[in-house]
């Protein structure tokens, strides 16, 4: 077995481990991508809606205090009681011309390489089907709460800044839902005629679903997410989503990064808006409880958040495991690999291993496919003197006529 380590020194240096055997040695004749992770946050509020605070201010705390490397806005467009038929976020807020309003603010406070302030909206409200964020759009949504059919067509007139549709982000799945199910009008899910239009709809855009939300109920910092929400994205990847965990926290106070040591990971090759949107449209992402866990795994070669087409025959797949965390360097790990396919039972665990401390290339071997459209994703449990977290990473999925 060769092992090659790959350096790209930017700002901080970024490690990309390949690890090639005999037999794909030869047809390797470009190394895999470095990459690195970034930390932030993708759901949080100042008081343009209903939160505190200005985007200025938001922005430069979770810079300078928390310490992220971006930062989302994402004002609600909706007053939060009533008909919820009202704008909430003004255009002249989003979008100016004052210098203040969060777009121009996010261009002015993005500095590659230091620090990018995304921008976007949290769309329609509680009782007409849950929110959802829209990430970079360029204008204001300015559309009824809960119709989520016009909600893609204006994604499809009003593209983000990369010139596509914009992204976007399943919020809070399990916050209200009675008896914790998916009801008949989450998401749109009575926008589409049928399941299987709902799906096919509000997946060609939905990226993300968080899996940790929410502000401690008292003031304080550094502590868990309230909200905790694997079973909904269990449910999620079931019915044939392709989403990849977030861990937000949804600020309200003027706390951004502090009220929890929630964070989503983005593993991206820079810390550009250019690669940190890319990175989240290919659902290189993942949620974690530890504030600085990095978290690289590889399927076949292919970051978690890859769709692959299905192995022809299904046989053992090779998994890779890049773990560090600098500041619990003898923590242990263990790395549940869940196994599903959509249409079929909720994904379960189907083999775990264990590490200790720092691990460049952890092997996780055993692990097969014998199913199309199935799916793999890991969960990893740190445990050390400092306590326990939970951290999900988005799966890899295997579908047939995939390229």
């Amino acid at each position: 077995m060769l092992c090659r380590l790959l350096f790209n020194h930017g700002s901080a240096s970024r490690i990309a481990l390949v690890l090639l055997t005999g037999a794909t040695l030869a047809r390797a004749k470009t190394p895999v991508p470095s990459v690195d992770v970034y930390f932030g946050d993708l759901h949080s509020h100042t008081s343009y809606s209903d939160g505190q605070g200005t985007p200025e201010e938001a922005y430069e705390y979770a810079r300078d205090v928390a310490k992220l490397d971006f930062l989302a806005i994402t004002d609600h467009d909706h007053l939060m009681g009533g008909a919820n038929t009202s704008p909430y976020l003004k255009h002249s807020l989003y979008v100016g011309p004052g210098e203040t309003a969060i777009i121009p603010t996010a261009q002015r406070l993005t500095e590659n390489g230091k620090f990018v302030a995304l921008y976007g909206q949290e769309y329609s409200s509680m009782s007409k089907g849950n929110h959802v964020n829209v990430f970079d759009t360029p204008e204001a949504i300015d559309l009824p709460a809960g119709k989520f059919d016009l909600l893609l067509e204006f994604m499809k007139g009003h593209p983000d800044s990369t010139g596509q549709v914009a992204i976007l982000q399943l919020n809070h799945p399990a916050l209200g839902r009675p008896g914790k199910t998916i009801t008949p009008i989450e998401y749109g899910r009575d926008d589409f005629g049928d399941d299987a239009g709902w799906v096919r709809n509000m997946g060609s855009v939905a990226a993300l679903i968080e899996v940790l939300n929410g502000e401690p109920a008292s003031n304080g910092s550094d502590r868990r997410a309230p909200q905790q929400m694997e079973k909904f994205y269990l449910m999620y990847l079931q019915l044939g989503f392709h989403v990849a965990p977030t861990g937000d926290q949804d600020n309200h106070k003027p706390d951004w990064g502090t009220a929890t040591d929630a964070r989503t990971g983005i593993i991206a090759p820079a810390l550009t808006k250019a690669d940190l949107l890319a990175a989240l449209r290919a659902r290189h992402v993942y949620a974690t409880e530890d504030k600085n866990l990095k978290l690289i795994f590889r399927v076949n070669g292919h970051l978690c958040g890859d769709i692959l087409s299905s192995p022809t025959p299904p046989g053992a797949v090779k998994i890779e495991a890049h773990i560090e965390d600098t500041d619990e360097p003898d923590a242990e790990y263990t790395v549940d690999v869940f196994r599903g396919v959509v249409g079929g039972p909720i994904a379960e665990v189907v083999k775990t291993v264990t590490f200790t401390g720092n691990t460049a290339a952890g092997a996780i071997p055993g692990v097969t496919l014998d199913a199309d459209r199935q799916f793999l994703f890991f969960r990893i449990r740190q445990k050390s003197a400092a306590g326990e977290d939970l951290s999900w990473t988005s799966p890899v999925w295997w579908e047939s006529g995939r390229d």
